[in-house]
């Protein structure tokens, strides 16, 4: 049976790294200086690309939460998997690819350049069309040059489900010979289709997830959540100080630990420890996950916009100063397509749920449909039905204790 428990403080997660991203590491496109001091703007600033591995490493735990067991049993049929995987990212993915596709061709047409991403020709658009931008084919970022992360996820979908639905019985042998081709593809330097940096940083950080959702897993049957907490915090804080001394140097070593220790260790914490899961599934919080989604996607549309009228009409905003950085900011975040209170049919932890449209595509509930009438018991809604914030059940919070929101990375 499909798991449709939902634990929000993977929703929050998801949504700081997505704010991390869009609203400072890619502030970048307007000015190569933060806009506050600090050593955390400065980090994401300059690391700030790094969360997107945290997105990767989310991904890998609620899809074994979700699937896992359903896959390994078979419930769930190739094409159902697939479709809901694809029905959840493909919309909003399009519709800002179109969005960007046109604000691009104008500034040709009124000789402005084009902006960050310059591979805008028709070739680079038939790749994202086919979900195979930078990653599966070794190119240029083109267009909404973001997007290359959910083609990586594609990919990591496809081993997932390689693993669970043929390999079941050896899965965490496979899991880990992943990450071991990841590692291997990450340190040869290796460059081809398919076989590259950005393919390897999603089998890292996803399968990285995975593993860390078998030990949070085997920690909640032996009644051992708060060991495992001071274990994955003293993880995380030693990793992470070690790389502070060391002036973060922008090596292999520095990607590959975060995607294998310190963002997994990070989620173990959350999850593990009770004061930090209350206070990262505050309201507010959790509906960053909400919208995590759409932030991520719409952002660079929404700085293509800002520099095109800047330069065509001449508004002169002062791109390094605190006013326009948060005038920014509400507009990526302002219109995100999602509501912080999911609709009855997509109110359930499944993955990469990104609230594109409230009750998701056609294809999306036409899979539901499938699933609902293959013999499988819709479950209860547990903490989805719940307002954001609301104390858990013992029932809810019991079998794993996991869960999480849309996850699109």
């Amino acid at each position: 049976m499909v798991n449709r428990e939902r634990i929000f403080a993977l929703d929050s997660l998801r949504g700081i790294a997505a704010l991390g991203v869009a609203l400072f590491y890619h502030y970048s496109h307007f000015t190569s200086t933060p806009v506050f001091d600090g050593f955390v703007t400065y980090w994401l600033h300059r690391w700030g690309i790094m969360l997107v591995d945290l997105f990767f490493v989310l991904s890998g735990f609620v899809l074994s939460h979700v699937y896992l067991e359903a896959l390994a049993r078979r419930e769930v049929r190739p094409l159902t998997f697939f479709v809901l995987r694809f029905s959840r990212l493909y919309p909003l993915h399009f519709a800002t690819l179109c969005c960007v596709a046109l604000l691009q061709t104008w500034r040709a047409r009124e000789g402005l350049g084009s902006f960050v991403y310059h591979a805008n020709d028709l070739m680079h658009f038939a790749l994202n069309v086919l979900f195979l931008q930078q990653g599966v084919v070794r190119t240029q970022y083109s267009f909404n040059g973001p997007s290359w992360s959910l083609t990586v996820e594609e990919v990591s979908y496809i081993a997932f489900f390689v693993c669970m639905y043929f390999f079941a019985r050896w899965f965490k042998l496979g899991f880990a010979v992943l990450v071991a081709v990841a590692i291997t593809i990450h340190l040869g330097d290796v460059d081809t289709h398919v076989f590259n940096r950005h393919i390897s940083r999603g089998l890292a950080g996803f399968f990285g997830g995975a593993l860390a959702f078998q030990v949070h897993r085997r920690a909640q049957e032996r009644g051992r959540s708060g060991t495992l907490a001071w274990v994955a915090g003293g993880l995380a804080a030693i990793t992470i100080g070690y790389f502070v001394m060391a002036g973060y140097p922008r090596t292999t070593a520095t990607l590959l630990a975060h995607s294998l220790v310190i963002f997994p260790a990070l989620v173990l914490l959350v999850l593990n420890c009770a004061p930090l899961d209350r206070a990262f599934s505050a309201r507010p919080l959790a509906y960053l996950g909400e919208i995590s989604y759409s932030v991520y996607m719409i952002h660079f549309p929404v700085q293509l916009l800002l520099v095109t009228l800047d330069e065509k009409f001449e508004i002169v905003f002062v791109r390094f100063s605190v006013e326009f950085f948060l005038f920014y900011s509400l507009l990526a975040t302002r219109y995100s397509w999602s509501r912080s209170r999911p609709s009855a049919s997509t109110a359930s932890n499944d993955p990469c749920r990104p609230g594109f449209a409230r009750g998701g595509s056609a294809l999306t509930r036409l899979a539901e449909r499938h699933i609902a009438g293959s013999g499988q018991r819709e479950p209860a809604r547990g903490a989805s039905a719940r307002g954001f914030g609301s104390t858990p059940t013992p029932t809810e919070r019991s079998a794993g204790e996991v869960g999480g929101g849309p996850d699109w990375n």
